[in-house]
């Protein structure tokens, strides 16, 4: 009986052993797919298109819908926490905003987005639930942005041909947008500063070292200004974060980097605006070495200071921040002459640079500069001075321009007036003819009457290339890109004065900011996170929001409280950082509208939220039996994975089928681009885009056939396009001109009209208004009808006061195009015949 109790014991343990092997097995491959699913999305241009994007979520519901199935299976819970809830509430937020959307496609894709990040969080979760698992998985978020300074970089080096990636002058990387790239670069260079202080492996600092120098190469050559700014409080921030005997750590390395850095960073426009810009590898490769060498002689060093006293640790911190600070100091002041030239060589080309001078509006300044001029071929002009008036808008205008032909060695000076709107000068130095050159030693500008009230105009930097002291020089609250947004903020605010408590659904500002901007320009976002969450969800979403954020705060602050040890602080400030360093960005512009941006920021919360069930309610949680609350919840995870899985793949298979449609309808095979088109709208019947091209198919086979089914189908289609999209004005000015084209004139001068109503300050569109009048106008004309003839071309001529009034509310007014001029004149003159 032993014996086969014994035997019985064993089978019962091995069997229990199996078990547990095949469970942590399946958790690995969970683990892998979450890894991939977050390191990957960067370098499908961020996921912002949805033919990248919605493959992605319909990837991520298949991985939740095993995980949840397991979860389910084991009862374990998936939904436990506060920060949980509040993750769920954003896109219950989103959802209730549907039922009151302007753009119910929009609404939807914004709705399976926020389900796919919170996806990524409960994964992250409950996944990376071990020190290690964290480790890991930031390490991976860091190699990711490592990889997209390397696009970047290699891409300004002309070895990759990624399509956006180097642009003006600037690295986008695989983001295609410069903002966003140095947002994502500078999130995770302080993520992986936070890493270097982990590990105790020299070998693997020095590599974390060689990333670092990536990430900032790349960073600082977004010339993103905002992102600068940002950096050193971030970088405070993180020190403040780290846990004792380890805050120092962090700048050390950050100096080290830096100093890695300084020869590639100067180096970098010469060479890639040279003409062998290949050569930049030899430089990515000096700053990796250089890199390497220090910070690994830098680990020594810490060692050290680890070591010692705490007051001579002190000691250390402060000479090294002072020498920092002067160094600073002296990059940033360092001034030396600046020289424009052209050789006899050299074609004629403008070679300049712009200084930005804060001034007081309608007011006599006086510019005085040292100036060494040559024109030894006696060209039109040596050099040339332009100074402009920059408004609140960062408006140009021309105050003065002054060309300088004679060789000249010595003091001159200009005088000139502000403006009444004035709010600083954009001044221009420029050298433009071969054979010519001029050197500008030092340059002042003061008052008139107050000559002590003198600024330096820093002309030259010496330790900083061109293209870096020129975005430094511009970093100011009346910039064209600073007072554009505050524009938008503002135009935002009118926006949610109409759609206050739920908000306009998602996508709200790209269906609805024509109507209410203030003057006229294109823009799809809102260039402010926070602002954009308003204008889709209203104050149900702010609120949600703010639930968030606070449940998020509190369990980090829990966290930073609680009893975890040296390595689990480093991890916390690791991800709280980079949290806030996303967060922080997207008050400013739209990174998070780029799903990688957010699947990553989320991840990061996942690992706050991870840590919060490991450490903080670990007891919590069993001494209430939360298991036996959650049961419900894991099926509805479960339910929603599937919903979203199909959803998904329905709109992406929608999107495949339109793309092929437009292909056919290119080459004018219209019956094989209107099947195509029908398969889009039967995929995804939300688009309008994909029903008004299924309608103009189909209105272009009715013309064809005479087959009034044909035209009845097709008027249906693109009538349910506009009413998808009712504050589209190109979906209006084309089913107005489908209904003027067909014979049904008052409904097609309705859609045209919406047209301009929906979007009042594009001139173009009282082009298409005043030929509208005009055309009917002609018809009844033709037809002998005056009375109708006189009433649409008198409504033709009445057109200019449609934009004349519209212009006048516009701060930036636009002039009427020549061709409705044109329109508007001809039917003056058709109106005089027929009085």
């Amino acid at each position: 009986m032993a014996q086969k109790a014994a035997k019985k014991n064993k089978v019962t343990i091995n069997v229990s052993k199996r078990s547990t092997n095949y469970i942590n097995a399946i958790n690995v491959v969970f683990y892998i797919s979450l890894l991939l699913l977050i390191a990957l999305p960067p370098y499908f241009r961020g996921m912002y298109f949805d033919n990248e994007f919605l493959p992605t979520i319909c990837i991520t519901s298949v991985v939740v819908v095993i995980w949840s199935l397991m979860k389910i299976i084991k009862k374990e819970p998936i939904i436990s926490e506060r920060l949980d809830y509040a993750a769920i509430s954003i896109i219950g937020a989103y959802l209730i905003s549907t039922f009151f959307a302007v753009n119910i496609r929009s609404a939807i894709g914004e709705v399976l987005k926020y389900v796919d990040y919170v996806f990524v969080y409960f994964l992250v979760s409950r996944l990376a639930n071990d020190k290690k698992k964290i480790w890991i998985l930031l390490n991976v978020l860091v190699l990711s942005s490592f990889g997209v300074a390397f696009v970047g970089l290699l891409s300004a080096a002309g070895y990759v041909n990624y399509n956006g990636s180097w642009v003006g002058g600037r690295i986008n990387s695989t983001f295609q947008y410069a903002n966003t790239a140095a947002s994502f670069l500078m999130a995770f260079l302080l993520v992986n500063f936070a890493l270097i202080s982990y590990t105790k492996n020299r070998y693997l600092k020095a590599l974390y070292g060689v990333e670092a120098f990536m990430q900032l190469y790349a960073y600082v050559f977004t010339l993103s200004r905002g992102a600068w700014v940002m950096f050193p409080f971030l970088f405070l921030f993180l020190i403040i974060m780290m846990p004792k005997g380890k805050r120092v750590e962090p700048f050390v390395y950050l100096i080290g980097v830096i100093i890695a850095s300084a020869l590639p960073i100067l180096k970098f426009n010469s060479v890639v605006n040279g003409p062998k810009p290949h050569n930049l590898v030899m430089w990515i490769l000096v700053g990796c070495i250089l890199a390497l060498l220090f910070t690994y002689i830098v680990s020594f060093l810490v060692e050290v200071v680890n070591k010692i006293s705490l007051k001579i640790g002190i000691s250390i911190i402060v000479i090294v921040g002072v020498v920092s600070t002067v160094a600073g100091y002296m990059v940033l002041t360092t001034e030396v002459p600046l020289t424009l030239s052209h050789s006899q060589n050299e074609a004629d080309s403008g070679k300049s640079v712009i200084r930005f001078v804060d001034v007081d509006a309608d007011r006599i300044y006086v510019l005085k500069y040292d100036v060494i001029s040559k024109n030894d071929d006696n060209k039109d002009w040596a050099y040339d001075i332009t100074i402009e008036s920059r408004n609140d808008l960062d408006q140009p205008t021309k105050i003065k321009d002054v060309y300088d032909k004679e060789a000249f060695s010595g003091e001159k000076t200009i005088e000139f007036s502000t403006l009444k709107d004035t709010k600083r000068l954009a001044i221009t130095f420029t050298n433009y003819f071969k054979g010519t050159s001029v050197t500008f030693d030092k340059a002042y500008i003061y008052p008139k009457n107050d000559p002590s009230a003198v600024q330096n105009i820093m002309l030259k930097y010496k330790y900083l290339p061109e293209n870096v002291a020129s975005r430094i020089q511009d970093i100011s609250l009346t910039s064209h890109s600073s007072s554009e947004r505050m524009q938008f903020y503002k135009d935002g605010f009118k926006i949610f004065k109409d759609y206050p408590l739920f908000g306009a659904g998602g996508g709200a500002w790209a269906s609805l900011y024509f109507k209410y901007q203030s003057y006229l320009y294109w823009t799809t976002q809102t260039h402010n996170y926070f602002m954009q969450v308003l204008l889709d969800t209203g104050l149900v979403g702010a609120a949600a929001m703010i639930f968030f954020l606070v449940m998020l705060i509190l369990s980090v602050i829990k966290l930073y409280k609680a009893e975890i040890d040296i390595d689990e602080r480093i991890l916390l400030a690791a991800a709280t950082v980079g949290i806030l360093s996303i967060y922080a960005h997207a008050a400013m512009d739209f990174d998070l509208s780029l799903s990688a941006v957010t699947i990553a920021l989320y991840s990061l919360i996942g690992i706050i939220n991870s840590m919060s069930i490991c450490k903080v309610h670990k007891n919590i949680a069993a001494a209430k039996g939360r298991k036996s609350y959650t049961g419900y919840y894991s099926f509805g995870i479960l339910i929603v994975g599937i919903v979203v899985m199909f959803m998904s793949f329905s709109l992406s298979t929608a999107l495949r089928y339109a793309e092929k449609g437009d292909q056919f309808a290119k080459t004018n095979n219209i019956p094989q681009a209107m099947q195509y088109y029908k398969s889009a709208v039967s995929y995804d019947p939300w688009n309008a885009k994909y029903r008004m091209s299924y309608g103009q198919t189909l209105a272009s086979i009715a013309d064809q056939t005479k087959d009034a089914a044909t035209y009845q189908e097709a008027m249906t289609q693109e009538q349910k396009a506009v009413d998808l999209e009712p504050f589209n004005s190109q979906l209006l000015a084309q089913l107005g001109a489908f209904y003027l084209s067909h014979g049904q004139i008052d409904n097609g001068l309705k859609y045209v009209k919406k047209a301009v109503d929906v979007q009042p300050l594009r001139p173009e569109n009282y082009q298409q208004l005043a030929d509208a009048y005009n055309k009917v106008g002609m018809f009844y004309l033709q037809n002998n009808d005056k009375a109708k003839a006189k009433e649409y071309l008198e409504k033709a001529v009445d057109v200019e006061n449609l934009f004349n009034k519209a212009n006048s509310k516009s701060e930036e007014p636009k002039p009427m195009t020549d061709v409705t001029k044109q329109i508007i004149q001809n039917s003056k003159e058709v109106l005089k015949g027929i009085q």
